[in-house]
Order: structure tokens, then sequence, then C-alpha cells
């Protein structure tokens, strides 16, 4: 035992052993352990492996390469729906270094060599697999579910179907939208096998792990669900007065797709403070470019608020040269008028105007 003599407050002779806490240990164990096990700057963060395995028999180079494919990748606009994704793994061994030849006489060492030789084709399986999809444009593609793991990909596998809910918004333009599969995996990047005279079968088998990302671009078309498409050109009359009731609404709109809208009905759905009481225009058919001339009458809540801009949603339900039971809407737009007040003031000043005049000539004729 290591220790200190000293001499206690009372005189006598005390030994003072050199007890070390625990966690000061496993420091000591550590400094230790880095000073025989070196590493290098671009491996700080990766599992530690040794600077050379012992009986390290070959070098193997490849690495996992992971794919994605989809189900489909068209979406309509306002369609809520599910993309299904797969990948696959096209990673394969590139090539091979032999860093030592086991001895032709040496039984163990040949058994520990085949061990590791097999044990190499692992290095392009990809490894607890994650899989983020996230979309480019947020603000026309949501993801409800973001998140998948599909596990463990061996080279030339093909993984499970990975759901992710998503939705694309009514107001998303038609085009390609980008999104990004973000995929993270780790994969064996070494193996050694050590021979053991006592067991050759059962030799000692050292690995080292790294991880690595890719991310995937994967294109979605966003679609209209019609080739029919539906403009508002403007508003006949542009305002109306607070109170007014039987108000003849003209709504001119233009079919500026590409196919033809048939049976075709709009109704009229305003913001709330206006009524409509014929709220649907039927029109039989309308061509690409041509324009329609859509009716409703309105009444106007008398607190209506003046200067605002009441919203005039259409509804449209039709059918093109390809589907049946479509739907589309667009909005429009009616003013208030701000003179309601000032009217009512006007009438108000005009009646005591003609009461007064009355009063002047009832005094006058009592005079008389």
């Amino acid at each position: 035992m290591i220790g200190n003599r000293s001499i206690d407050r009372w005189g006598r002779n005390v030994t003072q052993h050199a007890a070390l806490h625990p966690a000061a240990l496993i420091f000591a164990a550590l400094l230790i352990l880095f000073s025989i096990l070196p590493v290098t700057g671009a491996e700080i963060g990766a599992p530690i492996p040794p600077e050379s395995f012992s009986a390290d028999y070959y070098k193997v180079y490849g690495t996992p390469n992971l794919t994605a494919s989809l189900d489909m990748s068209r979406i309509y606009q306002g369609e809520a729906t599910v993309l299904t994704m797969t990948l696959t793994n096209r990673g394969r061994i590139t090539s091979f270094e032999i860093n030592e030849e086991p001895a032709a006489n040496k039984r163990e060492e040949i058994l520990a060599a085949q061990r590791e030789l097999e044990l190499e084709k692992q290095r392009t399986v990809a490894q607890d697999v994650s899989v983020l999809l996230r979309p480019e444009n947020e603000s026309a593609i949501d993801i409800k579910r973001s998140v998948a793991f599909p596990g463990n990909i061996r080279e030339g596998q093909t993984s499970p179907r990975l759901e992710f809910p998503l939705e694309a918004f009514e107001n998303a333009l038609p085009g390609s939208y980008q999104l990004a599969a973000l995929v993270n995996y780790t994969y064996q990047k070494d193996v050694a096998v050590k021979e053991d005279d006592d067991r050759p079968e059962n030799p000692d088998v050292y690995y080292w792990y790294d991880s690595l990302s890719q991310t995937i671009p994967i294109d979605l078309i966003v679609e209209r669900r019609s080739g029919a498409q539906f403009e508002v050109l403007n508003v006949t009359p542009t305002s109306l007065r607070p109170g007014s009731e039987g108000n003849v609404v003209r709504i001119r709109v233009k079919n500026v797709g590409d196919d033809r809208a048939t049976d075709l009905v709009a109704r009229l759905r305003p913001e709330s403070g206006l009524y409509v009481s014929v709220d649907e225009s039927p029109i039989s058919s309308l061509e690409p470019q041509e324009e329609a001339e859509l009716l409703y009458k309105l009444d106007v809540s008398k607190d209506a608020l003046p200067g605002k801009n009441y919203q005039l949603r259409i509804l449209f339900q039709f059918s093109d040269s390809r589907r049946d039971d479509l739907t589309d809407w667009e909005n429009a737009y009616l003013r208030i008028e701000e003179g309601g007040r000032e009217w009512a003031l006007a009438i108000l000043l005009f009646l005591a105007l003609l009461a007064a005049v009355l009063i002047l000539a009832v005094r006058r004729r009592k005079k008389a």
C-alpha cells in the first residue's frame, strides 16, 4: 500500500493513504486510454477506433447509398393525401486491400481471416435509418407527419413503405415543388478479427461504426383538379348602401383554363353583413377564354360598416372533359358606401330647417 507518514495533533504517527475518488479513477483511466489511442480531428465525435487493429487482415472500401422513390408524385390543390416513399440501398463494395495474410501453417489465423472477410461484407448495410421529410416551400405544402424509421436496409434491399401525410394548400400555385428527404444512418466502417489459439473457431471480433447523412431531393407536382379555371373580371355595382335591399349584383367571370366547363353552377357565399336572396347562377357551358355574367340579389345589413370591402366567395360546381363533380372557388369584393350616415344627417338638417320655416310662418300669421 502506498502512503505518507505524518504526525497528528496528538503526536502520533499516522499513515495517510492516497485514496482516489471513483470519478478521479475514471478520469485517470480515460487519460491513459487517450494517450494510447490518439484521435485525429476528422474523427472527433465518432466512435474511437484503434490506431491499427490487431490482426486486421483486410481493408474494405464502399458505403451504403440510399435512393428514394414515390408511389405517386402528383397532388391537387387543396388535397390532403398520404405520400408513400420507399428507400433502396444501392451501396456496394468498391475495393479492398489485404493488410496481412494469415500464416499458412496457423489454423487459427486462417479461420480469423475467413471470419473477417465474411463480416466485411456488412459494410454496405445502412443501420438504424431515419428519414425527415420537409418541404422547401412551407407556405404551399404542409407535411403532417415528417419522420419515419425504416430500420436496417441491406445492399440491394428496399425499405418498407414509409407514409407521410401531407396537404397542398388551396392557394398553392400549380407547378413543381421540391421536398428534401434528410436520411441519417450508421454503417460498419471497419472490422477486425483477432485469432485465439485456445478457441480458433471463436476468435475475438472488433467493430468500428460511423454515421452518414444524405439529402435526397424529391419533386412533387401540384396540379389543378380541372383544366377549367375561373377568374373574376369585375363586379357591378362596386358598392352598396347600408340597409339597402333587393340589390342586383352582376359578377363577370372568365374561363382562363384550357378545358370547357359544363353544367356549371356558381353559388354565392357572402361575408356576414351581406345577405343573398338568390344565390345560384347556372351556366350550361363555358368554353376556354369565354366570359359569362352571374346574377345575384343581395340585401345589406343596416349595421354594415361603411368603407369596408366585404368578401363575396363564389363556389363553382362543374364538370370538364375528364371529370365530373368538380369544385373551385374565387373571391370578389363589394364596398359599403360611406355616404349612408351623411345622407341621414342631411335629411335631419332638412327636416329641422323645414320645421324652423313653418314656425316662422305661424308666428307671422299670428302677428298679422
